[in-house]
């Protein structure tokens, strides 16, 4: 089950991780290689990648409560061992349409110490990516977006890379 593989590959080490001079923490067993580890998962029919290093876990289904007044891409909280933790809807934060469903697993992100899970319509797979596969994101209107850090070509079309602290500033 694609699941039960992701949780195994989050439950490497941290020790086995190192940080290069640009800040992005790398497996340091392939730091020689410049390969780094990606969630994969699908939104409106497109692949997205996530760095491994900025993902806690991914729970297949989570009762969200709704929170009154909230923004639109907020869907709720949801009670995570007792952490209360901010739900959005990835679709609407990356300018996509929203989902007909309320349902899909979700990916819980620790970026610089705060929490948030994001939903998702489907987790695909973990992939590592050599440093040198991954294109540089194009510029959208005068600049470039700070959710994108990257593309990858794959079978059949391309995986958008996102920067995570990028796509919740």
């Amino acid at each position: 089950m694609i699941e039960a593989s992701i949780t195994a590959d989050l439950a490497r080490p941290a020790a086995a991780l190192r940080v290069d001079a640009h800040g992005n923490a790398q497996d340091s067993a392939d730091a020689g290689q410049g390969l780094r580890r990606w969630i994969g998962f699908e939104l409106s029919g497109q692949l997205y990648g996530v760095p491994i290093l900025a993902v806690q876990e991914v729970l297949a289904q989570a009762e969200i409560e709704p929170v009154p007044g909230a923004p639109h891409q907020v869907l709720g909280v949801i009670n995570l061992r007792g952490q209360i933790v901010t739900v959005i809807d990835l679709r609407l934060l990356l300018g996509l349409t929203a989902a007909r469903e309320a349902a899909g697993p979700l990916i819980v992100f620790d970026s610089g110490g705060e929490v948030l899970a994001a939903r998702v319509d489907r987790v695909t797979h973990v992939r590592q990516i050599p440093d040198r596969a991954i294109r540089p994101a194009p510029a959208t209107g005068a600049q470039r977006s700070p959710a994108v850090c990257g593309l990858v070509s794959r079978e059949g079309g391309l995986m958008t890379l996102l920067d995570v602290p990028g796509m919740l500033a």
